[in-house]
């Protein structure tokens, strides 16, 4: 796919020759969809029948599939290898970004997936260098949260330090308060509302309230955090990349 071509055709005044002309090159755009003027630069788009994006996004990633009713609105930020998926009538509100590095920096592929009725409104970050994932009816609500697939743990003196990549998964019917921080590697389960600032380091599975965590002491060293985790291996990385083991 030309992207320069999209990127081109996506700036088209008129908004049912925008979706001609996409089509023609390849993407799937629904004549019931409606699409903004966006910079768009994703090697694949899908629109289903009445999903909708609105206008001066930054979408510049490798596949985007909105199901039926899904929507995004304006002003959001999306770059980076990494797939995008809504599923029917879910949606993102506005001025949000997602980001991940390039293939020198992340490791295999990652995705933006977004069950059935879930919904991200506004002012939030989204690291990708790892996947994350919403199940359906779910609502990462208010403002200013930030959900990091990746982080690092520093040598306790000196210039050695390790990455460390995680999935973050989210479940059914859960509810996320403003400026919420989920580290790498965390699972939320099922009816599970957490309160404003939230800072979620571990797995939550006990449906009901969760709100934040005293702050407290951890013993650990750089060698006793390697020892957790699993070593990425045969890839041109510029830095030591570790993988917390999959649940």
């Amino acid at each position: 796919m030309n992207k320069i071509l999209t990127l081109l055709l996506g700036l088209v005044p008129l908004g049912i020759l925008r979706k001609i002309l996409l089509n023609l090159i390849g993407h799937k755009i629904s004549y019931s969809s409606k699409l903004g003027i966006n910079i768009l630069l994703a090697e694949e788009i899908i629109l289903k029948p009445k999903s909708r994006i609105g206008f001066f996004n930054f979408i510049k990633n490798k596949k985007i599939v909105l199901e039926e009713n899904a929507f995004i609105k304006n002003l959001n930020y999306f770059k980076g290898p990494f797939d995008i998926f809504l599923g029917i009538k879910s949606g993102i509100s506005n001025n949000n970004k997602f980001r991940r590095g390039d293939n020198r920096v992340s490791v295999g592929d990652a995705s933006l997936y977004l069950g059935k009725n879930t919904f991200i409104v506004s002012n939030h970050f989204i690291d990708l260098t790892k996947g994350v994932y919403f199940g359906n009816n779910s609502i990462l609500a208010g403002i200013n949260s930030q959900l990091w697939t990746h982080g690092y743990y520093h040598a306790d003196t000196g210039i050695s330090r390790a990455r460390i990549d995680g999935d973050i998964k989210i479940g059914d019917n859960v509810y996320i308060g403003s400026g919420c921080i989920f580290n790498p590697g965390v699972t939320i389960g099922n009816a599970i509302h957490l309160g404003a600032g939230s800072v979620v380091s571990k797995d939550l599975t006990e449906p009901g309230m969760h709100v934040n965590q005293p702050l407290r002491y951890i013993d650990n060293n750089l060698d006793t955090v390697k020892s957790k985790l699993n070593r990425i291996e045969g890839h041109d990385l510029v830095e030591e990349v570790y993988e917390k083991p999959q649940k």
